[in-house]
This record gives C-alpha cells, structure tokens and sequence, in this order.
C-alpha cells in the first residue's frame, strides 16, 4: 500500500516552463481520496518550492534545501544550519571563479556577496527559486545559512565541480543538482534523510513510500523508497540507480504515473 508519493520538483514533476504539469490537481485529489501523502523534494527554498504549487500550495509536504529543512503541515519539523567557520575554504574558492555566482542559502532570505555582476540571464534563473536576493559577506552572513548554491551556466559539472570536490569530506558535501547548479551543505543532509525524518513523523515506512527524481542530488531517496522512477530527462545516473524510467517531464510522466499508481491501472 502507498502512503507517500515524493517527488522532486524541476526536471522531473514541473515541466520545461517549470509549471505543474496537465492532471496535478486530479492528481493530488486521488492521493487525498486513498490517504497518500504528497511531499515535493528540492534543493529550492521553502518560498520558491511552494509558489509553482499556486492553489495546492498548502497541501504537500516540503523536503526543502536538499534534505536541510522539511515542512508539514504548516509546521517546520526540522532544519539544520551551517557552522559556517567550516565552510570558509569553499568560500574562497567560490570567489576565484569569474562567471560562478554564488547564493548563501539563509533561514529567511536569499544572500549574494556581489550582487552588482547579477546579469539578465542570472537573474531569470534565480527568480525561479529565490523571490528576492540580499547583500552579505559570506565572511559574517546576516542570518543563519542553509545551504551555498552555485549557479554557472556552461555545464557546472564539468568546469566547476572538479575545483570544488577537493573540499569533500566527512563535514562538507558537494553536490551537482542540475545543468547550472551546484549545492554546497553540511554532510549527512540529503534528501533521502529528509524522507527518513517525513517519514519517521509521520509513521510511514519506505515500504509504503515511492519517490521520483531526475538528477544526482536525487539519488539518496531511492534508498528509503519501495519503488523509484525516473523521467526519460533524467540523468545517466539516476536511471541506472532508480527502478523504472517513465514519460519525460515534458511529458507530464511524473502525474502520468501517479494516476496509474493509485488507479491501479496496469
């Protein structure tokens, strides 16, 4: 029996606009008839993942910031800040990088350091997450910080990320989570342990859970899930590692198959 649906959120639930897809609403209506939770899973903020939602914005559940913060009900049901002195290496590195833009992540705001370089296309591309970014130094951040998210439009993963995977290790993760992005957190957050918190709250076992991710910051939840799927847009990765690929995001795969699911359809 399914009892919580997660899925994350751009690539992969919202299509290429980064709207809900057709069928949402009859969607979520079929998991509210057979009591199934629905939680949305992202590295965004908890105000850029609620507001594609528009009018189900209260319905979900949200794993926000990778794993770091999880919201229910109205309610936050954990969050996790950084010890930013750990963090100061990266910080330097994110400085030597012309082109990379960097976001602190804060428990309220969005914080950048320069906010002068912010081009047209930079700013496109953060207001999908952000309603608004602030000045700070990184050095003496004006809030507690989540989470570093980096935003470089030439494949991140390839000229950005090897610079910065030397700072791996057993206190810091470094994590490509799209095309242009690239997060920066404490170890242990992920978003399979922000299933495992929804979870554990919620009574729910990942026998009773399935997830559908598209990239690699994705990963960690099909460790706590009965069946994965990913969209045909999904990263080599994740197809190898989740269950099934079904219909791209363009596709409307994600709701496609949640009907399916929960209409027994085969």
């Amino acid at each position: 029996m399914i009892k919580l649906i997660v899925s994350d959120m751009d690539g992969c639930l919202l299509d290429g606009k980064g709207r809900l897809p057709e069928g949402f609403g009859y969607a979520l209506e079929l998991m509210n008839k057979n009591k199934v939770v629905f939680a949305a899973a992202s590295g965004r903020a908890p105000g850029g993942m609620k507001r594609p939602f528009g009018q189900y914005a209260d319905e979900p559940a949200f794993i926000s910031d990778n794993g770091a913060r999880a919201f229910y009900g109205g309610r936050c049901l954990y969050e996790r800040a950084l010890d930013i002195g750990i963090f100061k290496p990266v910080i330097a590195e994110m400085r030597r990088h012309e082109g990379l833009l960097s976001v602190a992540c804060g428990k309220t705001k969005a914080w950048v350091e320069r906010p002068d370089i912010i081009n047209d296309d930079m700013a496109e591309e953060l207001s999908k997450y952000y309603t608004s970014w602030n000045k700070c130094s990184f050095d003496l951040p004006a809030e507690p910080i989540i989470k570093f998210a980096l935003l470089y439009f030439d494949d991140i993963e390839k000229n950005i990320y090897p610079s910065f995977i030397k700072y791996d290790n057993d206190r810091i993760c470094i994590q490509v989570t799209a095309f242009v992005w690239m997060d920066v957190y404490e170890k242990g957050i992920s978003k399979g342990n922000g299933i495992e918190g929804l979870q554990r709250e919620l009574g729910i076992a990942p026998e009773e859970t399935v997830v559908f991710g598209d990239y690699l910051n994705d990963l960690s939840m099909a460790d706590h899930a009965a069946v994965s799927y990913a969209p045909a847009n999904a990263h080599p990765d994740v197809k190898e590692r989740y269950d099934e690929v079904i219909g791209s995001n363009t596709e409307g795969g994600v709701v496609k198959q949640i009907i399916r699911l929960l209409e027994r359809k085969p």
